[in-house]
């Protein structure tokens, strides 16, 4: 299967890493790249999972719907596959059957019933997947959901949120919030004026977040983790739009790292997992991935920032107060980083790659940095759990 570029040489992995960060000011082929072969490595995922499954079950009426239907969608032309594929219930429905399958498979669990209870559930997981409410999509704006998310999104998000189940405490929570509607109007105003200040922002954006879930008693300012990749958690603790823009283009770059990631490790698995690092933003600890996330973000945030233009005065203040707030920790932060000798060869050339934003912008706000006070704007806290 090629990547679109008939007639070009495909890029190798180490190629696809040199000179590039990934972000919306690099050149956006890579991106391009990048999402293809996730995408190309989740069908890939698929196919080997229903193999396994039915040599596991070779002969089982109960599940001859699922075998059948998960042959149609094999079958598929990829413009109407890969939507399917890349959803991120479908993913979430995808990593738990595999996780099932693999105990199976490896004789550490003989105990089938759970697995076949989520191939039973694949043809309603297809249905509300194929029957997304686009009537929410204003202004490009993904779906905003409350406690009517998929169910699979629900049982994936713990322990970054967990869903009450009783339905007298969803509707005093209900009671507590904005409206759901609302909400969603103020994340298309949000989204807009993303678009006006960095477009390219914007369309990686609207590739990589596929839904919102409005949670405004989560313990979060706002919240993402790599087992619900394409789903974005939001409190309404953010005090202006301004705050709200970063928290979405704070989100859809974890969601960038999560996709990176995916394609090729960027930590060594023997990496210690230990909250050994502070984070000189907030002062909290996190392991090396965390850290490295933080980092990731944080360049991102700073290249969003310095675009805010034509704004209040106050509001233009505030951006580059948050600016040189971030560009301190990033300072900061990069001797950390590269002093680690657990990065895998492509995550030492994002690495780099990165030591050089950071320089650049280093040089070009130089003069902000002196001038301007720290940032009074509490940090977030990132899902330890990303």
């Amino acid at each position: 299967m090629d990547t679109g570029n008939s007639g070009q040489r495909e890029l190798s992995v180490d190629d696809l890493f040199q000179g590039t960060t990934f972000l919306p000011d690099t050149e956006s082929s890579r991106f391009d790249v990048l999402l293809e072969r996730v995408s190309r490595n989740r069908y890939t995922t698929f196919t080997v999972l229903y193999a396994e499954l039915f040599r596991l079950f070779p002969d089982s009426p109960h599940l001859a719907v699922f075998f059948e239907q998960a042959v149609n969608l094999i079958l598929l032309e990829p413009q109407e596959q890969h939507p399917i594929i890349n959803d991120p219930v479908f993913q979430i429905w995808q990593g738990l059957t595999f996780r099932h399958t693999n105990l199976v498979l490896t004789e550490k669990s003989e105990e089938t019933g759970e697995l076949e209870k989520l191939l039973i559930g694949f043809p309603d997981m297809l249905a509300r997947v194929k029957a997304k409410d686009t009537s929410r999509l204003i202004h490009d704006c993904p779906p905003v959901y409350r406690f009517d998310v998929d169910p699979l999104i629900a049982m994936a998000v713990p322990p970054s949120y967990k869903f009450p189940e009783d339905e007298a405490t969803r509707k005093q929570l209900e009671r507590d919030g904005h409206p759901v509607r609302f909400f969603s109007d103020i994340v298309s105003i949000a989204l807009l004026r993303i678009e006006h200040t960095w477009p390219a922002c914007h369309e990686r954006f609207k590739k990589l977040v596929k839904a919102i879930c409005y949670l405004p008693d989560g313990s979060f300012r706002s919240c993402s983790a790599s087992r619900y990749t394409g789903v974005i958690l939001l409190s309404s603790r953010d005090n202006s739009i301004l705050d709200l823009e970063e928290s979405l283009v704070h989100e859809a770059t974890h969601q960038l790292l999560y996709y990176i990631v995916e394609m090729c490790p960027v930590i060594e698995e023997v990496a210690s997992r230990e909250a050994s690092f502070t984070l000189p933003w907030s002062g909290q600890k996190r392991d090396l991935y965390g850290y490295f996330h933080a980092f990731y973000v944080y360049i991102a945030l700073v290249k969003y920032l310095e675009r805010v233009r034509s704004r209040s005065s106050e509001e233009l203040q505030r951006a580059q107060n948050r600016l040189a707030f971030i560009m301190r920790g990033l300072i900061r932060a990069l001797p950390d980083l590269q002093a680690s000798g657990d990065f895998t060869p492509q995550g030492r050339q994002l690495l780099e790659n990165l030591a050089k934003e950071v320089r650049a912008l280093e040089s070009k706000h130089a003069g902000l940095m002196t001038k301007t006070a720290p940032a009074t704007v509490p940090e977030r806290a990132l899902d330890a759990t990303a």
